[in-house]
């Protein structure tokens, strides 16, 4: 009886066991796709067959990237003073020579003031002596200590003028008012920035790269280029790549040529489609693929029917999709439609 008991159990495992592994092999499929094949039920599906074929694959990188202006600039007051009135606003056209910040001119106007009136006696003097030494009055040395006093007046005002010129900060060049770092009532110092201007014509898209692609980024390729904040898109030529990599990222920057969009504005993000060549590949049309759950099937047919077969898929390529595993050249796919 105990003989029977063993055999019997020793039965149960056995067949448990091969259950075991013809699940494994998806010889099972308890409601679920398994791996490989897949016969389809019902009547063989409409569509065309299309035989699969290797092909030349363009090879691309995203990078991320931002919109920069590389003419920006930082514009300061070249003497001290308080503010007085802004001219500009974040977003405002500026041509060149126009005011932007308007300082405090009260001493300067004084020296100014003080430097004309030196200047006026000064010129007096010069035309007096002019006339005394064609008279024979004053010796040429005497002539001319007064013409260097009158010429050292001349200067003193210029310098005034200068001086009281830089109480109104004017924009450089034409461009847009990229921010504004003041206020009125407070006090600017030489060098301190109180605006920033850049050139909406001259925008360029950088992005960093990683050192292993180096070699493979040419300056002149065409990169594609979006902007999704103003959904711009574009293809533009690599313009500069940089000589040296950040120590940190081992990253390296590059640079597309100009942008010609009102729309776009420095600091907005940008995504970089970096061409890298060719290399062959499997494309097939995206109408072909089905998705089963979580699962990328094809149809492979066969005989008159169609089985479903696993695919790993790639890149979109207009309306193709490449196919990283699953398919091989020679492979007979359906296609729907006609």
């Amino acid at each position: 009886m105990a003989d029977k008991k063993k055999i019997i159990g020793l039965s149960a495992l056995v067949v448990g066991g091969i259950l075991f592994m013809a699940w494994l092999a998806g010889l099972l499929h308890f409601g679920k796709i398994a791996p490989g094949l897949t016969p389809l039920k019902g009547p063989p599906p409409q569509g065309r067959v299309l035989v699969v074929q290797e092909t030349e694959i363009p090879r691309e990188l995203e990078v991320m990237g931002a919109v920069i202006s590389p003419t920006l600039s930082q514009v300061s007051s070249q003497v001290p003073g308080r503010v007085t009135k802004i001219w500009v606003e974040a977003g405002s056209r500026v041509k060149a020579g126009d005011p932007l910040v308007s300082l405090s001119a009260a001493e300067f106007q004084a020296r100014l003031s003080q430097a004309q009136a030196q200047l006026h006696q000064a010129a007096a003097d010069y035309k007096r002596y002019q006339f005394l030494l064609k008279e024979g009055a004053v010796s040429p040395q005497e002539f001319g200590a007064v013409e260097a006093r009158y010429k050292t007046a001349q200067a003193m005002v210029a310098e005034a003028a200068t001086l009281k010129g830089y109480t109104v900060v004017r924009a450089p060049a034409a461009g847009v008012v990229a921010e504004r770092r003041t206020a009125v009532g407070d006090l600017a110092q030489p060098g301190q920035a109180l605006t920033s201007l850049y050139d909406p014509d001259r925008l360029q898209i950088e992005a960093e790269v990683n050192d292993n692609y180096r070699d493979q980024v040419k300056i002149g390729e065409a990169a594609q280029v979006s902007v999704p904040a103003v959904k711009f898109e574009a293809h533009l030529a690599i313009a500069e790549i940089f000589p040296i990599s950040a120590p940190g990222s081992r990253t390296f920057k590059v640079r597309t040529g100009r942008l010609q969009n009102p729309a776009l504005v420095p600091g907005m993000f940008a995504r970089l489609m970096l061409p890298l060549g060719h290399s062959r590949g499997i494309l097939i049309p995206q109408a072909a693929v089905k998705t089963v759950g979580q699962l990328t099937m094809v149809q492979i047919a066969a005989d008159q029917t169609a089985q479903l077969r696993q695919v790993k898929l790639g890149r979109q390529i207009g309306g193709q999709v490449e196919v990283l595993a699953g398919l091989k050249a020679g492979d007979r796919i359906m296609v729907p439609g006609k």
